[in-house]
């Protein structure tokens, strides 16, 4: 079982450690068929590419493109959630650059609001530490994926469910619903085996992803084959593997 298409990779145009070329000759010195690019979005005032980076993202790989036949190269984002309303941060211009575009819930983003520093961020943060919190954050952090998926044009979602907690059930029926693939992200613990099988109930989409920031790491499912036979689930319903 392997990766034939890593969907979820990053460079040094965020807080990678190779450059997309590197990325895309180890793609290729591993068999990947495709490989897409996929940094941090602008929210995050570290990590995230600046508006006026991505066409000179795009020019690289279109340059990419025409040097190496044999995989296909992709540019996408992996936009920040920084908004109990679904607000991402991409704007149209970057989507512009853009094949697709993933996002997921990480720290350290600056919100889409005021308001959602109070309503959004600290609550997701406290519940780390406080108990009763955690119904409360679930179901707003529930009602922020689903419409994010109503209001933007998503491809998949990176490990849902990872530093915030969510109802897997109503975001996998909504992914289904939007036509919005799933991760199963080595890096992180979400989504796990028993959130897996719950998902599976809906006609949704999977997708097994490195989330490598550096060579090494592409292409990587570390103990994801096993917790794949644990879940249960039909390799038809992973469209970026193979056996």
């Amino acid at each position: 079982m392997k990766i034939i298409h890593d969907m979820h990779t990053h460079t040094i145009w965020s807080h990678g450690k190779n450059t997309i070329e590197e990325m895309v000759q180890q793609g290729r010195k591993i068999g990947l068929k495709a490989i897409t690019i996929s940094d941090h979005g602008r929210s995050h005032p570290v990590f995230g590419v600046r508006k006026n980076d991505f066409a000179k993202m795009r020019a690289e790989i279109d340059a990419l493109k025409k040097k190496y036949d044999d995989i296909e190269i992709y540019l996408s984002v992996e936009s920040n959630i920084i908004g109990a309303n679904g607000d991402i941060d991409i704007k149209e211009e970057e989507k512009t650059y853009c094949d697709w575009i993933l996002a997921g819930y990480h720290y350290g983003y600056i919100p889409a609001s005021i308001k959602d520093i109070f309503r959004f961020s600290i609550p997701n943060y406290a519940a780390r530490v406080l108990p009763f919190l955690r119904k409360y954050v679930i179901e707003m952090n529930t009602k922020s994926y689903i419409s994010m998926m109503e209001q933007h044009e998503i491809k998949l979602i990176t490990h849902p469910g990872d530093k915030m907690p969510i109802d897997i059930d109503q975001v996998a029926k909504a992914a289904a619903k939007h036509g919005v693939i799933l991760e199963i992200n080595p890096r992180h613990d979400h989504l796990n085996a028993a959130e897996i099988k719950t998902a599976l109930k809906y006609p949704v989409d999977f997708a097994v992803n490195s989330d490598a920031h550096k060579i090494q790491a592409l292409g990587d499912m570390r103990d994801v084959p096993q917790m794949l036979k644990n879940a249960g689930i039909p390799l038809d319903r992973i469209i970026n593997i193979e056996e």
